[in-house]
């Protein structure tokens, strides 16, 4: 049997598909109890419909 689908019909496929944006958030929290800096980080997911500056100014605010 032949084959329907070539790998270049894959990889055309993948291409023409909206992508998530990956973006890393570093907090530094600074704790009562020692006299240190403790850093946390987070990685999240944005939408390609959405911009990356106005989301982690969104998710800053609501995160306080």
């Amino acid at each position: 049997m032949a084959k329907k689908q070539t790998f270049g019909d894959k990889v055309k496929g993948q291409d023409s598909k909206k992508q998530n944006t990956y973006i890393k958030i570093v907090k530094a929290v600074t704790p009562d109890s020692a006299s240190g800096i403790r850093f946390s980080e987070e990685i999240i997911g944005v939408s390609p419909d959405e911009n990356v500056d106005n989301f982690v100014k969104k998710y800053l605010t609501e995160s306080k």
